[in-house]
C-alpha cells in the first residue's frame, strides 16, 4: 500500500463516534475478534508491521487470524505471509493469494524475506486461490462474526463479490458476505477534510474497477481509512523484539525506511482501529457513501446517502498514535522454526563491525593473495552471539581455501578459543557452497575465521554466513539459565552489558525478562531475547534477576561514584534506545553514546546523543582534543540507508528538558567532515541548519567560544596554535544553558564511543 503523506487535518463537523475497541488482557472479554488479512505485502513494508500487530492481538487472546490473503500477482507474497505466520509460531495459519495474471506483480523485499526465512511452498502458485479460501473460511463461521481488514488494492475482494455457489456454501459471493461478515475495514481512499478528487489513492487506482465493485455493492458495514501519512513506526520492533524477527529485514530492506527505521503507518493505523476501535484516537464519520469511480479511483464522499460507510479523521496527538501501534506490534513472540539466522546480517547496518587482511568489496566478497588470511567480526556494545553452524561460499576454482579455522573472543580478541577446524574443507567445482557445525555452540562477542590458502594465489571468498539454529520446539521447556556475569561493578553514569544462555536450543520459549531490586541505584534494559544493558544511576548495591519460564538467575550489581568531576553532568538528550556513559580515567573523558542526531526533522528521533556538560556563565569557553571516534556504526552503507555517521564534538545547548532546544554543536563526522549545526530559535522542529568546513583528521582541537553575542568555531592541530575562526554565529545562550561534549552513533540501535582529553572550560 502507497498513499500521499497527510499533514494536519481541520476540525470536521457532523462526527459521530462510533467503537468496537476490544478489552485488554485480563478484562472480562468479548470472543476474540476474527480477522481476515488481505494484503499487497511485497509493494510497502507497513503490511508487515500491521501484520505484527495481528499477531501481537492473536498472543494476547485478542484475535483469532483466520487467513491472510495476498492481493497482487506476485508468486512471492503467499510464501512471504506464510513465512511471518511461521516465525510467530503459527504455520497452521492459511495462506491464500489471488490467481489472476500480470496484476501488480512486484519483485521487492519479499523475495528476500522467503530466501531467510522457512515456509510450506516455493511460489505462490503452490498456495490456494484467494476467492476459494475466503469461501471455505467464511462458510466455517458463525454468522455475522469475520473482520475483513484489507490493505492493499480490492481484486480480491471484487473477486468474492464475484463469486458463485461452490462446494463451500451454496450462498453467492454478496450472500455469503452478507451473512458471515461484521465489517470490512479498508485501507484505501482518501476523505476530508483532504479529500483529493484530481487523483485516485494509490490502493484504488490501481484497480478502480474493483475499487468502485467494492464501494458500491459490499454488503455490510464499512469502515474507509485515508489516515497513517503523518505517523511513523516500526523502529521499536527492532529495538524490543529479537534481532531475526522479519519485519526488521523488510524495513531495512525498503526505500527510505533503513535498518532500525519507521515507515508510514497507513496498513497499521487500519490494523489499530480494527482491532481496538477508532477511540481515543480517531473519529468516526459516518452516515453517507464513499462513492468511487471504476475508471480513475477517485473517490468523492457524499453525504445524502447511508449505505453504512464511514471514515477516520485524526483526533490524538500523533505520538499517542504511535505508541498504540507499537504497543501492538512488539506484543507477538518469535517461535520460529527450522530457522537459521546469519547473525552478521545486520553487519552493514553497524551491528557488526568487520575488520579483515586483504580486500572486502560492499557486497562482502573477501580476497587476499597471502598464503594464510583472517576476517574477523565482532559484535556492538558486549552482546554476544550464538553461532550452531557457518556457511562458506567460494566460487574461484583457482583460490580455494585449502583449510578454515573457525575461533571465538570475550575479550575483545585478546585471547581466542578454537570452535572448529576444517582441515579438508571439500570445495570443489560442484560445491561451491559448504556448511560446518559447530560442535559445542556458545556464545561470543567476536568472531575470527582463519583461512590457508591452496595456491599461491591466495583466496577468494564470496560471501560467510555466521549461522544460528532457531527451533522453538512446543512442549519442550527452558532447563538451564545462565548468565555470563554473577557480579557486576560499575560507576555512576557508565553500563555493562548482561548476556544470558538458555538451553536446551530448542526450548519453545527463548525471552528472557530482566529486573532490577532497586532502580535508582542501577536500571536494567532489556535488548532483544537474551541481552541487557545495565546502567549505573548513583552508588548502592542492587540485584538484577533474569527468568525465564520459573527459573531465575541473579547478578549483584555494585554502583560506585560517578567518575565525573565536580560541576559535570552526564545527560542522554531524549532517550536513546540503547543505553550510554561517561567514564573518565586521567584527563580523558570516554563519551559512549546512541541516537539518531542532533536534529529535529523527525520529532521521534529528535535531538538525540549523549552529552557532558557544566552550565553556562555569560562568557565562555570549552577546548579539548578529540583523539578517537569509534566504531562508525552510522551510515551511510548501503542503498536507501538514511542514516547519518557517528559523530563527537562540542556544543552550547539552551534546555536539556526541551525536545527542540535552541544549540549551537561543532562536530567531527566519521566520514572526516567538521560540520556545524544550530538551532536559532527553542520548538522550531523546522529550524535545522548545519555548515560543512571542509575535510579533518584525529586527534584535532575543538573550541568553542561564546563571547560578544557570538559562538565561534577554533581547531588547532596542537592545541597551542589555533587557527582563525572556522565559523562565527550570532547568537547568546544564558545562564539556563549547558556547554560541553557530545556524541551520537547515528545509529538507534547501537553505541559509539567518543575519546577526548584536555577538556577545558573557562568562564
Amino acid at each position: 500500500m502507497l498513499m500521499k503523506s497527510l499533514f494536519g487535518l481541520l476540525l470536521w463537523s457532523t462526527i459521530v463516534l462510533v467503537g468496537h475497541a476490544l478489552p485488554e488482557a485480563g478484562q472480562a472479554a468479548e470472543p476474540p475478534l476474527k480477522i481476515i488479512f488481505d494484503t499487497d505485502v511485497d509493494h510497502d513494508c507497513d503490511d508487515i508491521g500491521a501484520l505484527f500487530m495481528l499477531h501481537g492481538a492473536v498472543e494476547r487472546g485478542q484475535a483469532h487470524l483466520l487467513a491472510t490473503m495476498g492481493c497482487t500477482s506476485s508468486v512471492a507474497i503467499a510464501p512471504c505471509l506464510d513465512a511471518i505466520n511461521t516465525w510467530f509460531g503459527r504455520p497452521e495459519i492459511p495462506v491464500g493469494t489471488l490467481k489472476d495474471e500480470s496484476f501488480l506483480d512486484h519483485k521487492g523485499f519479499a523475495n528476500e524475506i522467503i530466501r531467510h526465512y522457512p515456509h510450506k511452498h516455493a511460489s505462490g502458485q503452490d498456495y490456494p486461490d484467494a476467492v476459494t479460501l475466503y469461501r471455505q473460511t467464511l462458510a466455517k463461521q458463525p454468522d455475522a462474526t469475520v473482520v475483513v481488514l484489507a490493505v492493499g488494492p480490492l481484486r480480491n475482494l471484487a473477486n468474492l463479490l464475484k463469486s458463485r455457489p461452490d462446494e463451500a456454501s451454496p450462498l453467492d459471493g454478496p450472500a455469503l458476505i452478507a451473512k458471515k461478515v461484521k465489517r470490512l475495514e479498508i485501507m484505501g481512499g482518501t476523505y476530508p477534510p483532504m479529500a483529493n478528487t484530481k487523483e485516485g489513492e494509490w490502493n484504488f487506482k490501481q484497480d478502480p474497477a474493483a475499487a468502485g465493485l467494492v464501494c458500491s455493492t459490499w454488503p455490510t458495514p464499512v469502515v474507509f481509512n485515508g489516515e497513517g501519512g503523518s505517523t511513523n513506526s516500526g523502529r521499536r520492533v527492532t529495538y524490543e523484539m529479537p534481532e531475526h524477527n522479519p519485519l526488521t529485514m523488510a524495513y531495512r530492506l525498503y526505500p527510505g525506511v533503513g535498518f532500525a527505521g519507521d515507515r508510514l503507518s497507513w496498513d497499521s493505523v487500519s490494523a489499530l482501529v480494527a482491532l481496538r476501535g477508532a477511540e481515543p484516537w480517531y473519529k468516526v464519520v459516518s452516515g453517507g457513501t464513499n462513492v468511487t469511480d471504476p475508471v480513475t479511483g477517485i473517490n468523492v464522499w457524499q453525504s445524502k446517502e447511508d449505505r453504512q460507510h464511514s471514515f477516520l479523521v485524526l483526533k490524538a496527538r500523533k505520538p499517542e498514535i504511535e505508541t498504540a501501534i507499537e504497543d501492538m506490534q512488539t506484543r507477538g513472540k518469535g517461535r520460529p522454526k527450522n530457522l537459521k539466522f546469519d547473525i552478521n546480517y545486520y553487519a552493514d547496518s553497524g551491528m557488526c563491525q568487520i575488520t579483515f587482511q586483504g580486500q572486502r568489496d560492499k557486497q562482502g566478497q573477501w580476497q587476499d593473495q597471502a598464503a594464510e588470511s583472517w576476517i574477523q567480526y565482532q559484535h556492538a556494545d558486549g552482546r554476544k552471539r550464538l553461532v550452531t553452524s557457518y556457511a562458506v561460499v567460494c566460487n574461484d576454482q583457482q583460490r580455494l581455501p585449502r583449510a578454515l579455522e573457525l575461533l571465538g573472543s570475550n575479550d575483545g580478541g585478546a585471547s581466542w578459543t578454537r570452535l572448529d577446524l576444517q582441515a579438508k574443507p571439500g570445495f570443489s567445482a560442484e560445491t561451491h557452497r559448504r556448511e560446518f557445525t559447530i560442535a559445542q555452540p556458545a556464545k561470543w562477542n567476536a568472531f575470527r575465521l582463519q583461512v590457508t590458502a591452496d595456491d599461491k594465489a591466495g583466496i577468494r571468498i564470496e560471501s560467510i554466513e555466521l549461522l544460528e539454529a532457531i527451533d522453538c520446539r512446543p512442549g519442550v521447556a527452558v532447563a538451564s539459565l545462565v548468565l555470563d556475569q554473577k557480579q557486576l561493578s560499575v560507576p555512576a553514569d557508565g553500563r555493562a552489558t548482561l548476556n544470558a544462555t538458555i538451553a536446551p536450543l530448542h526450548a519453545f520459549e527463548r525471552e528472557i525478562t530482566w529486573v532490577s531490586s532497586d532502580a535508582n541505584v542501577a536500571e536494567v534494559k532489556q535488548i532483544g531475547e537474551q541481552t541487557a544493558m545495565v546502567v549505573g544511576k548513583r552508588p548502592g548495591v542492587c540485584t538484577l534477576t533474569a527468568t525465564i519460564n520459573n527459573l531465575q538467575q541473579t547478578c549483584a550489581v555494585t554502583v560506585r561514584p560517578s567518575t565525573l568531576p565536580k560541576g559535570w553532568r552526564f545527560d542522554e538528550l531524549n532517550s536513546p534506545p540503547i543505553p550510554g556513559s561517561i567514564v573518565i580515567a586521567g584527563d580523558k573523558f570516554m563519551l559512549t553514546g546512541c541516537g539518531h542526531a542532533m536534529t529535529s526533522w523527525w520529532e521521534r528521533v529528535r535531538d538525540q546523543g549523549a552529552f557532558v556538560s557544566q552550565a553556562v556563565k555569560g562568557d565562555v569557553t570549552i577546548a579539548a582534543q578529540l583523539n578517537k571516534l569509534a566504531p562508525n556504526v552510522g551510515g551511510p552503507t548501503y542503498q536507501w540507508d538514511n542514516r547519518p555517521p557517528s559523530v563527537a564534538g562540542l556544543m552550547i545547548r539552551e534546555s536539556l528538558t526541551e525536545k527542540c532546544g535552541r544549540f549551537f554543536l561543532v562536530q567531527v563526522e566519521a566520514s572526516g567532515n567538521l560540520v556545524c549545526r544550530w538551532r536559532n530559535k527553542t520548538g522550531d522542529q523546522d529550524d535545522n541548519q548545519k555548515e560543512v568546513l571542509g575535510k579533518v583528521t584525529l586527534p584535532l582541537y575543538l573550541r568553542l567560544t561564546q563571547s560578544d553575542g557570538h559562538v565561534h568555531v577554533f581547531t588547532s592541530v596542537d592545541g597551542k596554535i589555533w587557527d582563525e575562526p572556522k565559523m562565527t554565529h550570532a547568537a547568546t545562550f544564558d545562564d539556563r544553558s549547558r556547554i560541553g561534549i557530545f556524541t551520537c552513533s547515528g545509529n538507534t540501535f547501537a553505541t559509539t564511543t567518543a575519546v577526548f582529553d584536555k577538556v577545558h572550560v573557562s568562564k
